[in-house]
């Protein structure tokens, strides 16, 4: 899909404007202090982050073309779903995403303004968390309180409880390793990771509870990104672990703190095509890039209902386009960003 030139700005900065810009970041530089920016400039020269839209968009009825409101009357209106407290998100592509949305208990497929809901879960399975895709276009999600995992086939739009073949303990954050044909499950109650083959037979349990190398305190979201690296929001020790293939503890980084580069409430995670880290942090209502060594690149957003601005935000997913899609939770909204690298080409079709 082609993004709109538009949502491009200029990159090239004359020396005039450079003092002005370094003003402007001092000024940005604590999380709670607004901006009237949609394009949100970081700290690094090489990277560059915008705003590219917000789903579901609000339509006003004075915009609608005579066109598409002869089409709604001869066939009717689209659906178009409004989200609650969406709380994880997978997105192929701005075309071709899909939600976990915790207030209604559904997991949600979102098209831009148009959706459906594939999967409505009952009002007692009210604690859905973690999303990942599988093999074969599968998708597999978590259902904390009630301790199951479930896997949806999209293309039959058919929903199966995944067997496990131990009882898991509150599983939230869940990733699936493509090298490996593992499914990695992030097991909070029991401040652990478990590693499922794809029939749900048990490989291997990493960690417990305690704050040393490999040991877990309230973990709860995971990302393995391209080589295999495996990421862990280690919640209650205010850290990220990452760990090898194997899960074998590689280097860890982060510790608590109200101030940038620090964690309050740690969230959702998940890596660029650069292998920078982004963590989503609820509290700070903001998203923290950190290179591979745990160095605080830059950081987005702040508290607000505006575009670039968050409330309680959770889940993140980065597509492979570098497109950053963002679970808004509390302004019910999925909200999407660009990563754009300074000197390269800026303007991609999609």
């Amino acid at each position: 899909m082609h993004i709109n030139s538009n949502l491009i700005y200029d990159l090239r900065i004359s020396l005039k404007q450079s003092a002005v810009l370094l003003l402007l970041f001092i000024k940005l530089s604590l999380f709670g202090q607004e901006s009237s920016h949609t394009s949100l400039n970081n700290v690094v020269e090489s990277y560059d982050i915008e705003w590219v839209c917000s789903i579901p968009q609000e339509k006003k009825e004075d915009d609608q073309s005579w066109l598409n409101r002869i089409g709604e009357f001869i066939f009717g209106k689209k659906q178009v779903i409004s989200l609650s407290k969406p709380i994880s998100v997978f997105a192929k592509n701005l075309d071709s995403i899909y939600v976990l949305d915790q207030g209604v208990g559904a997991l949600v497929f979102l098209q831009m303004n148009v959706g459906e809901i594939p999967y409505q879960v009952t009002e007692k399975y009210s604690s859905i968390v973690g999303i990942c895709s599988g093999p074969d276009n599968e998708l597999f999600f978590t259902e904390s309180r009630f301790n199951s995992i479930f896997k949806f086939l999209p293309h039959k739009n058919e929903l199966y409880e995944f067997k496990c073949s131990n009882k898991l303990n509150q599983p939230t954050g869940i990733a699936f390793s493509n090298d490996e044909k593992e499914i990695w499950v992030v097991e909070t109650g029991a401040h652990r990771i478990t590693v499922f083959d794809l029939y749900g037979n048990e490989i291997r349990q990493i960690g417990k509870r305690g704050k040393g190398a490999g040991e877990f305190n309230y973990p709860t979201f995971i990302w393995i990104d391209a080589s295999g690296l495996v990421y862990i929001v280690d919640s209650m020790n205010f850290r990220i672990q990452i760990l090898n293939s194997d899960g074998e503890m590689i280097s860890s980084f982060g510790e608590a703190g109200d101030a940038t580069g620090f964690f309050s409430r740690p969230k959702g995670i998940a890596t660029d095509s650069h292998g920078n880290i982004y963590v989503v942090d609820a509290l700070f209502h903001a998203v923290q890039v950190f290179d591979q060594r745990g160095t605080l690149l830059y950081h987005f957003g702040h508290q607000g209902r505006e575009d670039g601005q968050f409330w309680m935000p959770t889940g993140i997913y980065v597509d492979h386009h570098d497109l950053i899609y963002i679970a808004d939770s509390y302004n019910s909204r999925i909200q999407v960003f660009q990563l754009i690298t300074k000197g390269h080409d800026e303007h991609k079709n999609y």
